[in-house]
């Protein structure tokens, strides 16, 4: 087809130049020859401003495809009527979907069910303020294309368009991260005031039994109690980022070597108050050989009595009419084992989910934390933790360490 055409311009040409050349004088056709090289030159011109326009452009583009498409955030623009009209890449990446799949939609589409009434409020005070430079902001959650959700700041301004239309520009910023670290302080914070209530409580029953004899001999006798307790107090206010860094699973253990058995003695004198409140009587059985060095086991001594304070003061409260709390200590060549058991069993409902966050039945002022808190520190320390509870049988929680194995 080209050279076809090309054929026929050729052509074409040939007979207007023989016509010309019959009507036009020497003088003439030298003018038209200038003029053509004149508009040849003016075209080259236009042409290579065209390029530059072009080449302009296309640095535009790539500049609006670095700040807008390759935001950091997420841009979304929203009609009058809630429909999603413009998303950037970043957006689209958050939602876990295609730009196109969310032109178009509503975009409480893309709102966790849940935080619909935090929109809601977030949209009426934008709209409510008239100010032309007026922005809200709101934390809520947002749904990916596969369900899940992710906690995000919504920054949001309405601004008129190209038509003078007033549209709705939301920024959003991904702060799941913070959202989770937010999370992790808050249950280290239950954690600590769930823990340091043992200790409280048996320094309050103490302080009360010495005013009530008014007896030196007896503030002797409750004084190394005390003692114990304050300092328990303190290691647990202590023990606030340890237990935020297992919440992470980024904690590491001490190199200090830790005899298990004196942890024990140390947690029965911490419970004696509480163990003769609710008259029963705790005991420790140990192996010889969890005396020796190589039986020590590597961490923080405090954390290990954390864990056995509430390990042994569930224990205590699942007898309620009194009984025995039988701690063993036991080792073989590479691991060291602490079993406590009692009489009560845990109830059926719960024993799948035992060392579960907030897991708790039956107990007036259970939160569930203690045993969640007991998991945690006894994986961060490379240990396990194992329930067997039945009817006939009582509850046994079996703790397992490696051993230090110095030697």
């Amino acid at each position: 087809m080209k050279d076809q055409l090309r054929l026929q311009a050729e052509a074409l040409a040939q007979s207007r130049d023989s016509e010309d050349k019959q009507s036009l004088s020497p003088e003439e056709m030298r003018q038209a020859l200038h003029e053509l090289r004149v508009h040849q030159i003016e075209l080259e011109l236009q042409n290579e401003e065209l390029r530059r326009s072009q080449a302009e452009l296309d640095a535009i583009r790539a500049r609006y495809f670095d700040l807008y498409d390759m935001a950091p955030v997420g841009y979304c623009t929203i009609s009058e009527k809630g429909m999603t009209l413009e998303a950037n890449l970043t957006a689209a990446t958050l939602l876990g979907m295609h730009r196109s799949d969310m032109v178009g939609q509503p975009w409480t589409a893309f709102i966790y069910r849940e935080d619909q009434d935090i929109y809601y409020r977030h949209r009426k005070e934008l709209l409510g303020n008239h100010s032309p430079e007026a922005t809200a902001e709101c934390e809520l959650r947002l749904k990916k294309k596969d369900g899940s959700e992710f906690w995000a700041l919504l920054t949001s301004s309405v601004v008129p368009d190209d038509e003078g239309t007033p549209v709705c520009r939301i920024v959003i910023h991904d702060i799941a991260g913070r959202k989770q670290e937010e999370q992790f302080r808050e249950d280290v914070e239950r954690i600590i005031h769930h823990d340091i209530k043992g200790p409280l409580a048996t320094l309050f029953s103490l302080t009360q039994m010495v005013l009530e004899e008014g007896e030196s001999d007896a503030l002797m006798n409750a004084f190394p109690q005390v003692m114990v307790g304050i300092q328990q107090v303190i290691q647990l206010i202590d023990a606030a980022e340890p237990l935020r860094e297992m919440e992470k699973g980024v904690f590491t253990p001490a190199k200090t070597p830790v005899e298990l058995p004196q942890v024990l003695e140390t947690m029965k004198l911490s419970l004696a108050v509480l163990a003769s409140q609710f008259k029963v009587t705790i005991s420790i059985q140990a192996e010889a050989d969890c005396f020796s060095e190589s039986a020590r086991v590597f961490g923080e001594a405090f954390l290990f009595e954390d864990m056995f304070m509430n390990l042994g003061k569930n224990a205590i409260e699942a007898l309620p009419k009194g009984g025995d709390v039988t701690i063993t200590c036991r080792t073989d060549p590479d691991t060291v084992y602490i079993a406590i058991h009692n009489a009560g069993a845990v109830p059926e409902s719960i024993r799948n989910r035992f060392f579960e966050k907030y897991v708790t039945e039956g107990k007036r002022f259970g939160t569930g934390l203690g045993t969640y808190s007991a998991r945690l520190i006894a994986e961060a320390h490379g240990g396990h933790i194992e329930l067997a509870t039945s009817e006939p049988d009582g509850t046994t929680i079996t703790t397992s360490f490696p051993r230090c194995d110095i030697r």
